[in-house]
């Protein structure tokens, strides 16, 4: 075990966001790891000419010195900097970037070694919360008969009969993808050319496969989800950009839409789900709500982050974190940089806000909280799966057992997303609790027309 107390450490604090850690190794420090680290080489690594196990640690130490001193040196630098920042509790919230470490030619020459650290702190203030913070809290109770009418006017022409043709005409179905920005990969997408303003379907009428268009939020507003392959919250994303899109056509159909029937029941909902219009049309309106009410829950999130940063400044290290940044990609262009980081600074505000919460709330999530919301899914995974006889077979021990076998795989990534997924909702359910919230009761069509 590493002994901190033996190493020269020094904390520089920068600024209340950003602060870098200097850790000085000795010979003492490090040579033990190395004399084992040789001698573990020259049982088991074959080296030519000698039967394996049989070359001498000096030969090894001449061969492989160098590069066995550098891992020994990381590794000790890095379990140094893990423990201190956990022994000083330093509010980390990012990755520490490397900025120092010994050249090649020293670890020939030196006998002590120094490396330094960058690292992202979480800022220490105060967080004030209250009724002077105000922010709507949509629920929806029921969804009219439109949305259900578009949805399934949607489902016919996407079931119905279709036959390429070469050549858009107004009465043709355009299937293309959707050049959104920000790096993001296309978004696969269909119009109906008969469906935009009459005085915006020119630009689409004579296209042909692989033809480029501009697309506007005014092209999209007289279509529904349904009718455009995608789901409500990215319908209304799309509805709020100001600049046009790049739609790519990769397709073009005149389409005869499929009746209402049992087929189409069948195909939409799954076999036996509705045998009757009026059942089909119910089955629709549960699948718009759940798609509605988990749409009004990310608005009210995104209304709640843009409110709370009204009230409160959040700053970041940026010199600090696009220098991590162009560590962590190379092979990125500085263009590319400053536009990712541009559109990352309004995450990394909130998760930085949320982290403070849980620091001067005492909200920690422990490895026991943890580990009890996995065994919680657990059962009622298997309440909801399981028959009476297969449940008898299952008790607190070995679903602890399996909940901390969950939690080991993935290199432990999957303690790492349950905790702070745990965390984040820890936190934003204190705001909740802690600011005026405005709850209204609406209907879908309503929501939509916020």
């Amino acid at each position: 075990m590493l002994n901190l107390l033996a190493l020269n450490i020094q904390y520089n604090k920068v600024n209340p966001n950003h602060g870098v850690v200097s850790i000085t190794i000795e010979e003492a420090d490090y040579m033990p790891m190395v004399k084992k680290q040789l001698k573990h080489y020259a049982q088991s690594l074959p080296i030519k000419g000698f039967r394996l196990g049989t070359a001498s640690i000096e030969q090894v130490r001449k061969m492989h010195g160098q590069s066995i001193l550098s891992e020994v040196l990381h590794n000790l630098a890095d379990d140094a900097l893990a423990n201190y920042i956990k022994k000083e509790s330093l509010p980390v919230f990012i990755e520490s970037l490397l900025v120092e470490s010994p050249k090649a030619e020293a670890l020939k020459t030196q006998k002590t070694f120094a490396f330094s650290y960058e690292i992202g702190l979480i800022e220490d203030q105060n967080i004030v919360l209250g009724e002077h913070i105000s922010v709507n809290e949509f629920q929806i109770d029921r969804v009219e008969g439109k949305l259900v009418d578009e949805f399934i006017e949607g489902a016919c022409m996407v079931h119905g009969e279709a036959v390429e043709v070469p050549e858009s005409t107004e009465d043709t179905l355009l299937f293309g993808t959707l050049e959104v920005g920000n790096d993001e990969a296309p978004m696969r997408l269909r119009v109906v050319v008969d469906r935009f303003p009459q005085d915006m379907r020119k630009a689409f009428v004579g296209l042909s496969i692989g033809a480029e268009v501009p697309l506007t939020k005014e092209h999209l507003a007289t279509h529904s989800t349904a009718l455009l392959g995608i789901s409500f919250g990215m319908f209304d994303a799309l509805k709020k950009a100001d600049t046009p899109y790049v739609f790519k056509v990769q397709a073009i159909k005149q389409v005869t839409p499929a009746p209402i029937s049992t087929k189409l029941f069948d195909l939409v909902l799954g076999e036996g789900v509705a045998d009757t219009e009026t059942a089909f049309r119910e089955a629709i309106a549960k699948v718009i709500l759940f798609d509605k009410r988990i749409q009004a829950e990310y608005a009210f999130y995104a209304d709640l982050r843009k409110v709370l940063f009204e009230h409160v400044a959040v700053s970041l290290p940026d010199a600090f974190l696009k220098k991590w940044l162009v560590a962590k990609n190379p092979e990125a262009t500085l263009q590319e940089i400053e536009r990712y980081y541009e559109d990352s600074k309004e995450d990394l505000k909130w998760e930085i806000l949320l982290s403070i919460l849980i620091r001067k709330n005492e909200l920690t999530v422990t490895d026991s909280d943890v580990i009890e919301e996995v065994k919680r899914n657990c059962w009622d995974y298997l309440q909801k799966q399981a028959g009476i006889e297969e449940m008898a077979a299952y008790n607190d021990q070995n679903i602890s057992k399996f909940a901390l076998d969950f939690l080991k795989q993935k290199d432990g990534k999957n303690y790492l997303t349950l905790h702070e997924k745990l965390s984040r909702a820890r936190a934003i359910d204190f705001i909740k609790r802690n600011i005026q919230r405005v709850v209204e009761n609406v209907t879908a069509e309503a929501f939509d027309a916020r």
